[in-house]
Formats: structure tokens, sequence, C-alpha cells
């Protein structure tokens, strides 16, 4: 637990430096602005469960759980297939990004919807499975 709340705290202090970088000395603003809003409240919210879990011990359990060998063997292998399935839909999007005209706006939001679901969607799949 003390390393996850090590990580919180680094993603925390990235997540301040890209701010720094990105509105102070307007160090590829966009960007930074974008890594700020990512890891600072990821390490923010990260920090505050892992400190609230050392107070509670079902929650400690629960992370402890999350931790087995078990799913951490279906969650990689999940990732895994959830990964080529994501890559074959872009490469296959690519190609056929010369017969059908779609924006890339659009494209993008339904990357960005269609990879975590069919991430889960095998997480799921695999947890009935194994």
């Amino acid at each position: 637990m003390k390393k996850d709340i090590a990580y919180s705290i680094a993603f925390i202090v990235i997540g301040i430096l890209a701010g720094i970088l990105g509105f102070v000395f307007q160090f590829a603003r966009s960007i930074m602005v974008g890594v700020a809003c990512g890891f600072t409240p990821t390490g923010i919210g990260l920090l505050l469960v892992y400190k609230r879990a050392k107070i509670i011990p079902e929650m400690r359990k629960n992370i402890e759980l999350e931790n087995e060998e078990r799913n951490v063997f279906i969650n990689t292998k999940a990732g895994y297939t959830a990964f080529w399935i994501s890559y074959w839909y872009v490469f296959c999007s690519v190609i056929i990004s010369n017969v059908i005209n779609v924006s890339f706006k659009q494209f993008s939001i339904f990357t960005l919807i269609f990879m975590p679901v069919i991430y889960f969607l095998f997480v799921i799949i695999y947890h009935k499975k194994y």
C-alpha cells in the first residue's frame, strides 16, 4: 500500500509540474494542460482511496483482493485481447477511411468509447471463464 501511495503522490507531482510548465512557462501549453488535468485528479483520487483504506479494513481487503493472482491474470489477459482487437479496429479503420468519409473527431470519440468497452467486456468474459 505504501508503493501505491507513492505512485499517487508521483501522479500529483507530475500533474503539478505539467501545469507549471504549461501555464507559467507556456511550454506546449495545450499538451501540458491535458497532462495536468489527467494526472492531478487521478493522483488525488488514488491518494484519498489509499489513505482511507488505511483506516477502513474492508477497503484494504478489497484492494488486496484486486491484486490477487487470479484477478491480475484476468486483467492482463483481457488487456492483451482488448489491445489486439483495438489495434485491428484502428488498422481496418485506416484502410477503410478511403471509402467511408468520417471526421477525425467522430472517429476519435468512437474509439475512446470502443476501447474501454472491449476491455471491460473481456474482463467480464474472463471472470466467468476462469
